[in-house]
This record gives structure tokens, C-alpha cells and sequence, in this order.
């Protein structure tokens, strides 16, 4: 074998080996429920045929699914909410992320309905599973129970079903057996939301209360123990935190009931005198944000009860200085103008006197973004004075600029780069 024969023969030796040794990878490609008369059907597409292994939980009623064998990735949402037939929901569970579109599968939960039978297979690179539709009759008596209160489980994964707090991962539980001391103990929730409390080994007590739990515990322990009398104490509160900043007594609070944001905020004190109440963001823990004015769901009774705070959520108020707008050119009095709530074109130039003799209406022209990036937006405001055009009476955002020209503005991109300097040094002066 001479020297190129010898060097490529050891090049593909050492690919052969990476390959062996490379961590077996596949892809989730796709999740899909159907449902018919008999029975609900769960579609699992992966990029490649791998090898699975199915749980069923009693408590509460789900089937576990991982992927022992190989790595899975996958882009899907945590929770597809799905309410199709035998199934309730289903969530993937993530070992820690690796990027946007690099998370590890660790277990793809389906979660039922009620205890049900199911048969498992797959198909190619899909994984099938069938369950069981539960009977009309079963579901209206699940109905029933939930109503007069019968079904525990049903009112537990309800964080609106009771106002009690909600156990959750972290916290520390304090489980008394009467006359059974070798039962009592301090146990504490780990990260799936279960405990071990031999004899009874685990449990989920997720969302549950604690006066759920002690009726669970009951039924549990009677297998064990004659007519067991439970009391279950949450010890140490670490689940349901949920974080403040800005002007307000900013840190991290442990929400004990269920608790609507004006609740909240009224907890911890309530906002500075510098905040701007019109534009707190509400920022969930999926990352979902809504921006709510404190003055109108303190108006709204209604709509305040459906603004609620849980657990991981961050709520954000801001400053008032953060939400300015300039109105400047030919009006009588060039400001800037804190805005505390709803600002428009019409009342922003209203407060700054309004407009000079040489002012040309129809020509104003609204900056917004940052300096050196603007937007420029020309707003004819002759319209609204005369024709009552009140589309064109746009609603302003914190740091826009209102320009009102001596002469009408043809070029509204020459006309941004020509005034950018200046109100680099009029903001630098001002600051």
C-alpha cells in the first residue's frame, strides 16, 4: 500500500469512527390527533424510524412517551392544547435547550381525559396511538362530578377551580398521618410536580391543594391503613413566584391564591408616583406579553378578573419618563409631553399650543424609531380640522416626534437625514 492509499484508508477509518461514535440524532417532524366514534388517535412523525417506550399513569390519567435510544429534537410548541376526544392535551417536555431549534425531546406527555385503554404501534418513522373513546355516559358523570365538586383530580389541573395555593415543583410539604409517625414526614416536590411517601412510593401533586391532597393521601393510604386521618401543610412556599421590576417594590413574590394582576399590584404596594399605569406589561411565562392600563381594569371589574397573574409570570411597569412625545416645528409652544395614558396627533399639538399662523397643516409628519433609523409618516391634519377625518387622528407611542413644517415636506426621506443632527444635539441637550 504505498502513501496515498495509506493516508486515505486512515481518513476513512477515522469518518467510520466518528459516525460509530456520533450521538444517533433524529428530528420531530409532526403531531397529529384524530378522532372517530370509537376511539382517538395520536400521530407522532419523526424524521427516522426510533425505538420508544410507552408509561400509562393513573394519576393523573396519561401516557408517557421517550425515546431511549437516540436523541430527538424538535421546534413544537410545550403544550398543544388538543381537547379532541379521549385527549385532553398534549405536552412536550424538554431536557435543557440547545438553541431555538435544538431542544431534546425527553417525553412527549398525552394527557387523558379519564383512565382509558389504548393500543400503541408504529408505522414507518410514525408512532400510533390508539385510545379508547371514553362512552357519553362516562363523560356526562365526569361532568357531573366536576360540577357538585366529586372529581378531585378534574379540579386540580384547574388553577381557576379553587383559590387555594396551588402546589407546585420546589415546594416543601409537610405530611402528618395521625398516630402513625413512621408515615409523618417532610417531603419535598421535585421537578415533576411528584412525591415519595412510602408506602404509597410516587405521586403527582401537581396543582394540587392542599386540601385536595389530604383527600388523595386518604383514599391512598386506606389501602395501607385503617381509616387514616391526613393533614398536608405547605412548609416552604418556592413554586408559584412570580417576579416585579420597574416602578414598583420590585423582587420576587410567592402567589398563595389565585390572584388577578390589579390584586397583585395592590399587594406589593402598589405603583411609584413615577410609573406610567397606562402601559404595564404582563410577560407569561411562555413568553407571551399583554400591555393592560391599570386605570381601566380598576374600572372593569369584570375584565380585571380575567387578568391574572400565575406562576413564572414577570410583571413589568415602566417609568413615565420612558413615554415621551415631542411635538416640535411650528406650534406655539415646542414640548415634550409625558403621556400617562392614550395620546393622540390632535391633543398632542393641542398641548403644545397649537399651530402657528405659518404652520402647514397639511404637511405634519410623525418620526418614530430611534434616531438615525426613523420612520417618517406624513399626516395631512387639515382633513381632520375640515372634513372631520378622525382616521387620520392616529394614536401616538412613546418617543415619537411631531414635526409641524413652515413649508409642505415633499421628500420625506431627504427630509429625515437632513434632520437627524439636529435632534441628536436637541435630545443631547436636553438630557
Amino acid at each position: 500500500m504505498n502513501g496515498v492509499d495509506r493516508k486515505a484508508a486512515t481518513i476513512i477509518v477515522i469518518l467510520l469512527f466518528v459516525s460509530c461514535a456520533s450521538p444517533k440524532i433524529a428530528h420531530f417532524v409532526n403531531l397529529e390527533a384524530k378522532e372517530s366514534e370509537s376511539d382517538t388517535m395520536v400521530i407522532l412523525t419523526i424524521s427516522e424510524p426510533v425505538q420508544y417506550k410507552d408509561i400509562k399513569l393513573e394519576n393523573p390519567p396519561c401516557i408517557l412517551i421517550s425515546f431511549p435510544d437516540k436523541k430527538v429534537f424538535s421546534s413544537e410548541e410545550d403544550v398543544v392544547i388538543v381537547n379532541k376526544g379521549a385527549i385532553k392535551r398534549i405536552k412536550n417536555e424538554y431536557y435543557q435547550s440547545e438553541g431555538e431549534n435544538r431542544r431534546q425531546l425527553e417525553l412527549v406527555i398525552v394527557e387523558l381525559v379519564q383512565d382509558l385503554p389504548y393500543k400503541i404501534s408504529h408505522s414507518g418513522s410514525s408512532i400510533i396511538i390508539r385510545i379508547e373513546n371514553p362512552k357519553q355516559s362516562e363523560l356526562l358523570a365526569i361532568e357531573e362530578k366536576a360540577k357538585i365538586g366529586g372529581d378531585l383530580q378534574a379540579k386540580a389541573r384547574d388553577p381557576l377551580a379553587d383559590s387555594g395555593y396551588l402546589i407546585g415543583p420546589g415546594d416543601i410539604l409537610n405530611i402528618e398521618v395521625w398516630n402513625h409517625p413512621d408515615v409523618s414526614r417532610d417531603v419535598p416536590v421535585d421537578y415533576r410536580g411528584e412525591i415519595k411517601l412510602p408506602p404509597v412510593r410516587r405521586m403527582s401533586v401537581m396543582a394540587f391543594t392542599t386540601y385536595q391532597l389530604e383527600e388523595e393521601l386518604t383514599k391512598f393510604l386506606s389501602k395501607y391503613l385503617i381509616d387514616p386521618i391526613v393533614f398536608v401543610t405547605v412548609k416552604e412556599f418556592n413554586s408559584q413566584r412570580i417576579i416585579a421590576l420597574g416602578e414598583i417594590t420590585t423582587g420576587m413574590y410567592t402567589l398563595k391564591r389565585k390572584t388577578s394582576l390589579v390584586e397583585f399590584l395592590g399587594q406589593i404596594g402598589g405603583p411609584t408616583g413615577n410609573a406610567n399605569v397606562s402601559k404595564i406589561k404582563l410577560i407569561k411565562k411562555d413568553g407571551e406579553i399583554s400591555i393592560h392600563d391599570l386605570n381601566e381594569l380598576i374600572g372593569d371589574p369584570k375584565k380585571s378578573g380575567e387578568v391574572l397573574v400565575s406562576a413564572g409570570d414577570t410583571v413589568y411597569v415602566p417609568p413615565l419618563e420612558m413615554s415621551r412625545v415631542s411635538v416640535l416645528g411650528d406650534v406655539k409652544t415646542p414640548k415634550m409631553i409625558i403621556v400617562k395614558g392614550k395620546l393622540t396627533l390632535v391633543e398632542a399639538v393641542t398641548e403644545a399650543g397649537g399651530f402657528t399662523e405659518n404652520a402647514v397643516r397639511s404637511s405634519v409628519i410623525v418620526l418614530r424609531g430611534e434616531l438615525g433609523a426613523m420612520k417618517g409618516y406624513r399626516v395631512n391634519m387639515a382633513r381632520i380640522f375640515k372634513k372631520g377625518d378622525i382616521g387620520l387622528n392616529i394614536e401616538l407611542e412613546p418617543g415619537d416626534i411631531v414635526y409641524v413644517p413652515r413649508s409642505f415636506i415633499a421628500d420625506i426621506e431627504r427630509f429625515l437625514r437632513d434632520i437627524t443632527l439636529p435632534l441628536t444635539w436637541y435630545f443631547w441637550y436636553l438630557k
